[in-house]
């Protein structure tokens, strides 16, 4: 049976309490506590990311049922790579809102973590957001949910650009690690470097990629980190402020090993930099961080 696609002001008034017209295949979308319902929303065959934008700001951002009635909503909707693409992005914005409020706003859940939970509380929550596309995880007491990448590659991977799963693929194997903890970096400095070298290797093959954005962020993040280090494995002596002679030749084998990429050049000209400054750290390590890595 042919689907009749539903054009965004019906998606707006449904959602305000009207009827759609008689015929459709998605029924009344009745407004309730300020959210329509999910598993109506989910009905709609959607055409365009406009709508799809619009459908999720319908969905009430901390109900596990919205995830299942956006990804409805995705699966439904026929189009190109590119619109799929950009559907994605709100899809992993909605997905990563949730997931940072969660826990926030769900008294229930709350207080099943409080005070110590069992082993068999955590691990059948575990489960539960695991199959929604989140990892629960634990630091000192305090629980947090992030996107579980790998899900998102599995859910949406066959139906999104080379690009996106590529750079999704790059996510995957980064979140396999876990990369810091209380300011310090965890993964070896040989891991850090693959990071970096990926990246560059990615924005520099995909410089239309819809998300180009957060793959240059990324790549500035493990930059810096690499030159500078982090609050607790800095680059520099805590006492003497000078360059620790490790990360000295490390950086010189990395000039060495990539001459030609847009890394190993910054690099290159970090050393200089702090060559005419002895190796020790001043306030030139902060501008050129800001100059040349988060330009």
């Amino acid at each position: 049976m042919r689907h009749l696609r539903i054009p965004l002001i019906f998606l707006f008034l449904a959602s305000c309490g009207w009827h759609l017209p008689q015929g459709t295949t998605s029924g009344p979308v009745k407004k309730e506590d300020s959210f329509a319902d999910p598993a109506k929303i989910s009905l709609l065959k959607l055409s365009n990311a406009l709508q799809y934008h619009e459908a999720l700001e319908h969905l009430d951002p901390v109900d596990l049922a919205s995830l299942s009635a956006a990804r409805t909503l995705f699966s439904n909707c026929m189009s190109d790579t590119l619109v799929r693409d950009s559907m994605f992005v709100d899809f992993n914005g909605f997905l990563n809102n949730l997931a940072a409020s969660y826990l926030e706003n769900n008294e229930m859940v709350a207080n099943q973590l409080a005070n110590s939970p069992s082993s068999e509380t955590v691990n059948s929550l575990k489960a539960s957001f695991a199959a929604n596309g989140m990892l629960l995880s634990s630091r000192e007491g305090s629980f947090s949910l992030e996107p579980q990448t790998r899900f998102l590659l599995q859910q949406f991977g066959n139906v999104l650009s080379g690009a996106y799963r590529e750079f999704l693929s790059i996510g995957c194997r980064e979140q396999e690690a876990e990369f810091e903890k209380e300011g310090k970096i965890q993964v070896s400095v040989d891991s850090l470097v693959t990071r970096i070298l990926t990246l560059e290797n990615f924005i520099h093959r995909n410089p239309g990629f819809i998300s180009i954005r957060i793959a240059r962020e990324n790549y500035a993040h493990y930059l810096s980190l690499f030159l500078a280090g982090e609050d607790n494995s800095r680059a520099f002596d805590p006492e003497t402020n000078h360059l620790n002679d490790s990360l000295k030749v490390t950086f010189e084998s990395f000039v060495a090993r990539n001459p030609e990429s847009s890394s190993g050049q910054l690099v290159k000209a970090y050393l200089e930099m702090l060559k005419s400054n002895d190796f020790n750290y001043s306030d030139k390590v902060d501008s050129f961080l800001l100059e040349k890595v988060y330009h």
